[in-house]
């Protein structure tokens, strides 16, 4: 296990709750690496206190003007 999967997973843990991302942090958070024990428990701490953030994407019509805003 490496400390840039584990961010990646932290990513997508505090980004989107994915699952398996999560399965991996509390994997992690369990190992004798204490910098990769101490990584993803910071992961999963950041991922507790802020709320799930949604992406927004902006559909633009053919002639170039916004159309609507999708969140």
């Amino acid at each position: 296990m490496s400390s840039d999967y584990i961010f990646l997973c932290g990513v997508m843990w505090c980004r989107y709750r994915q699952e398996d991302a999560g399965s991996e942090l509390m994997r992690a958070a369990q190992c004798e690496d204490l910098d990769l024990s101490a990584l993803a428990l910071a992961m999963l701490r950041e991922g507790s206190r802020s709320p799930r953030k949604r992406a927004a994407f902006t559909v633009g019509s053919f002639d170039g003007t916004e159309s609507a805003v999708l969140t």
